[in-house]
């Protein structure tokens, strides 16, 4: 076989998205968070379905990932591993978009390998495909939204009609994706607005009712959780007006691999562009899609001067945008030749270097549990208690899921507990300790005073405190021992 440089990104691409995909399905096993037993507490298989709505009226996010493992527990999987697993239907997606642009030449050679490079060696690829929530759903069917806006783009730029073809792939990819996260709500709508905005009312009005049907179900429910007298479970994000702007360009950081290659190829080709003052063709899509994020990225600071909602996470619905918009430069015909593979050589030695480091294996809540265990197994007759409703009294979900971790990782380490309230005593202990369980202790500098006093129980003898990742473990043994 004869060696080219096509055959070469093909094959180095290739060679990333197998790469990323061997290093998550074996992080599938790592500890589990809050967040993830907030999925599994709210998707139990002996639940109704009538249960099951209930429960999506009082949420904060669309339900199609919870429906998705819904559907699956109560066919009969069950383990957390082949749950987590179901991300990988967000493959298909990208592939299927990258392979119909490709037909479409809407995409060429170059930059679907830096698409795919970026793509599998982005944190949002490593770190959320092994998590039990919506995020890398997001992150996948945001790149197909993206994608296939290109191929429109590209469509409408030639003159030719927007079938029902390209806008059938346009409305699934949609679908999928504003029906995940209202974040993707959002860049969705937008992204049907700037596709609206160069169509130019030109037969706009099929892509329009598409583009609207997509979104109904995310609406929907969106005005009857509105609607609900439920409390307020973000009012936990205390995320500054300063710090809202640096949480965003972090995430732009990170949506696009940390590629330094990438984004300074990508800056090099405007740049190349602007100087020799080609056509509004070469640069409309990119700056279609740029225009889109400055809109996202524009509004939402506005929102959180007002009320803080912007965390990391939210904003992985940019992802696929920012990804997208990378690769119609870096790997585009402005581009130089070699680009492509010096994305991908760089996207490799970056997945080798977070392999190397263990970036993306989390203990979760298995930490403080191996901690509990061990004190157990130093003095057999220790009580072991804990308060799930620390923090969240008012709220049921945060309590069920809180207690339905409690109790995962509890049985999984060979120990039960008794369950406190705020304002109680805990029992004197014995000859062996008291052991005082609590997860989820953000914060990382909670001292002991502080923390007692935010807990609120009331104990008898001396009280120790031992830290395990975002464990609080709290030691209460007699004044005597």
């Amino acid at each position: 076989m004869k060696w080219s440089i096509e055959r070469t990104e093909w094959l180095l691409a290739v060679l990333a998205l197998g790469l990323g995909l061997l290093t998550v399905i074996g992080l599938l096993g790592r500890g589990l968070w809050l967040d993830e037993f907030w999925t599994l507490a709210s998707t139990r298989p002996e639940q109704s379905w009538r249960q099951f709505w209930m429960i999506m009226a009082n949420e904060v996010h669309p339900p199609l990932h919870y429906l998705l493992i819904q559907i699956f527990e109560k066919l009969g999987v069950t383990d957390v591993g082949a749950l987590r697993a179901l991300n990988i239907l967000g493959v298909p997606l990208v592939l299927g978009a990258a392979w119909y642009a490709y037909r479409q030449k809407a995409l060429d050679r170059g930059q679907i390998c830096v698409l795919l490079a970026l793509y599998a060696s982005s944190p949002m690829f490593l770190s959320t495909f092994p998590d039990l929530r919506a995020y890398f759903l997001v992150f996948s069917s945001g790149i197909a939204v993206a994608v296939l806006a290109r191929v429109l783009l590209q469509m409408e730029l030639r003159e030719q009609r927007w079938e029902w073809q390209p806008l059938l792939f346009w409305g699934l990819s949609l679908a999928i994706f504003v029906n995940l996260h209202y974040f993707s709500t959002f860049m969705g709508g937008l992204m049907t607005l700037a596709l609206i905005l160069v169509k130019r009312g030109r037969g706009v009005v099929p892509f329009l009712c598409v583009s609207a049907a997509a979104a109904v179900p995310a609406v929907l429910l969106f005005i009857i959780q509105s609607l609900s007298s439920g409390p307020d479970i973000i009012d936990w994000i205390q995320t500054g007006r300063i710090d809202a702007i640096f949480v965003m360009i972090d995430e732009i950081w990170s949506a696009g691999a940390r590629n330094l290659v990438a984004f300074g190829l990508s800056v090099y080709v405007l740049l190349l562009l602007l100087e020799r003052r080609l056509s509004w063709k070469d640069v409309r899509d990119p700056l279609v899609l740029i225009a889109v994020l400055i809109g996202f990225f524009g509004f939402l600071v506005l929102a959180n001067a007002v009320r803080p909602l912007i965390i990391d996470r939210y904003l992985i619905a940019a992802g696929g945008c920012i990804i997208t918009a990378l690769a119609l430069l870096a790997g585009g015909p402005q581009a130089p030749r070699w680009s492509a593979i010096a994305v991908c050589v760089f996207a490799l030695l970056s997945q080798g270097r977070a392999i190397y480091k263990d970036t993306y294996d989390k203990t979760g809540w298995r930490a403080g549990a191996q901690t509990v265990a061990g004190l157990l197994e130093d003095c057999q007759s220790s009580r072991i208690f804990t308060e799930p409703t620390r923090k969240s009294e008012a709220d049921y979900m945060m309590t069920h899921a809180v207690r339905y971790g409690l109790e995962y990782y509890a049985s999984r380490n060979g120990f039960s507990f008794e369950e406190l309230q705020k304002g109680d005593t805990v029992p004197a202990p014995g000859k062996c300790p008291n052991i005082i369980w609590f997860e989820h202790v953000l914060d990382a500098d909670a001292g002991r005073e502080d923390f007692l006093a935010e807990i609120e129980l009331e104990f008898t003898g001396r009280v120790e405190m031992l830290r395990a990742e975002r464990s609080m473990i709290l030691i209460n043994r007699g004044a005597e021992s």
